[in-house]
């Protein structure tokens, strides 16, 4: 929900640069204007602002990416929240299972994993911080649980009034119905366990009251297998949850 005088050139400010780090490639002026169904003199005096600021760079073509600043305020906001620290004593532990593990954060209609490690190699601990589709993941499945459906929809059929349009627009599911049915599910068993493709599915809990992250494992699961998983997530989101209220309730 906006504020009452919502300031827009924060807004937009933020979508720019949001828009920069989401994409594989440079952005040109225009193509930036287009995706974000801005005004391309607006989009200019944003990207040259970031750029003075060290956000964004230009490049070849009068083309712009994430400037070196990004990396120290991304690394400043991780340490700050002290998630990640916190988290990775309680994910090791996940991995015995012999499936892959997540964590992630919900961030409109896109989870982006901080951390995403398969079998091969549990002790790589990556930090990802990619992002997925909510409507298509186990961690924003069990995210979007906690919204309410309106928002939800607000979420998947954005107006001009929405704080940020969709950043990569897919079909949610089976359609807006199809999410809301899988969210209502979701809430009644408390905790997300959705299909990701052929023969593999993930269960995910979330961490906080309120939600601030989800934790999930993911693979070939069984249903006999699904209670011990879910006892493990729900004890390691607890003690991650717990990390955070002794460090003053930091998230």
């Amino acid at each position: 929900m906006l504020p009452a005088q919502p300031n827009r050139s924060l807004m937009d400010g933020i979508a720019c640069l949001q828009a920069l780090v989401s994409s594989e490639r440079p952005l040109g002026t225009r193509e930036l204007a287009r995706l974000l169904g801005l005004e391309p003199t607006r989009v200019n005096r944003l990207l040259r602002t970031l750029a003075a600021m060290r956000l964004a760079e230009q490049v070849e073509g009068r083309k712009y990416r994430p400037g070196t600043g990004i990396h120290v305020l991304a690394a400043q906001s991780l340490h700050g929240s002290g998630l990640i620290d916190r988290a990775l004593r309680h994910l090791r532990g996940l991995h015995d299972f012999g499936h892959a593990v997540a964590l992630g954060v919900l961030w409109r209609d896109q989870v982006s994993y901080l951390y995403h490690v398969g079998t091969r190699d549990p002790e790589a601990h990556m930090l990802q911080g990619t992002s997925w589709p909510a409507a298509s993941s186990g961690l924003g499945i069990a995210l979007l649980a906690h919204e309410p459906d309106e928002q939800v929809r607000e979420v998947y059929a954005p107006t001009d009034d929405s704080l940020f349009q969709l950043s990569s627009p897919r079909p949610p599911l089976d359609g807006a119905d199809g999410l809301l049915a899988t969210l209502r599910r979701t809430r009644e068993q408390g905790y997300a366990l959705i299909g990701t493709e052929p023969g593999m599915s993930t269960v995910a809990v979330t961490i906080g009251h309120p939600p601030y992250a989800a934790l999930g494992i993911s693979g070939a699961l069984t249903d006999d297998e699904v209670p011990a998983l879910l006892a493990a997530l729900r004890s390691a989101a607890k003690e991650i949850d717990g990390g955070a209220e002794r460090n003053g309730g930091q998230p």
